[in-house]
């Protein structure tokens, strides 16, 4: 996946399989770019493989891992979606209320929500209500002037990382 950010410039998300030199154990999703902060993303007990090459986010209990590579030191965090209910049926279905479908992103300091806006739009919140990205009309997406580095960083590993079922359904992409 590649982006072209006004001021940040080229950006690609990735994935490391098992086995690729610098993918680890159980493999990653990769951030890099020109303007940006590097960021990895670890899924604790799924292999990330070319068929599998995404990340779920995980319940509250067993998060998804993230690591932004900042220019002082790394910024660890975790990813999950503690509306969801865990297990089995109750989880399809949980899904498909749009008020479940949110995903929570804590990375240095910060907690940042995911969820649906409108029909086909993504819309990102950091605490205390500061819009950092939204979609508009389902093919332009904008990160606001508030939004830094490790906005950015984060939004983008995470977008880029996990399958578009996993904050909602009724989305387009």
């Amino acid at each position: 996946m590649a982006w072209h950010l006004d001021g940040a410039g080229r950006i690609v998300a990735g994935s490391l399989p098992r086995g690729s030199p610098h993918g680890g154990a159980w493999g990653k999703r990769v951030l890099r770019g020109e303007g940006i902060w590097p960021a990895e993303m670890y899924r604790r007990d799924r292999e990330i493989t070319e068929e599998l090459d995404v990340v779920e986010p995980g319940s509250a209990t067993d998060p998804a891992r993230i690591v932004v590579h900042g220019p002082l030191h790394d910024i660890p965090g975790l990813v999950d979606q503690p509306c969801l209910p865990t297990g089995g049926w109750t989880r399809s279905v949980a899904r498909l209320r749009r008020d479940a479908c949110r995903i929570r992103i804590r990375a240095g300091g910060r907690t940042w929500w995911i969820r649906a806006s409108r029909m086909f739009g993504v819309r990102v919140v950091r605490e205390n209500g500061v819009d950092v990205y939204c979609t508009r009309g389902g093919r332009q997406s904008v990160f606001s002037a508030e939004a830094d580095q490790l906005d950015v960083s984060v939004v983008l590993l995470t977008l880029g990382s996990i399958p578009s079922s996993a904050y909602a359904p009724i989305l387009g992409f």
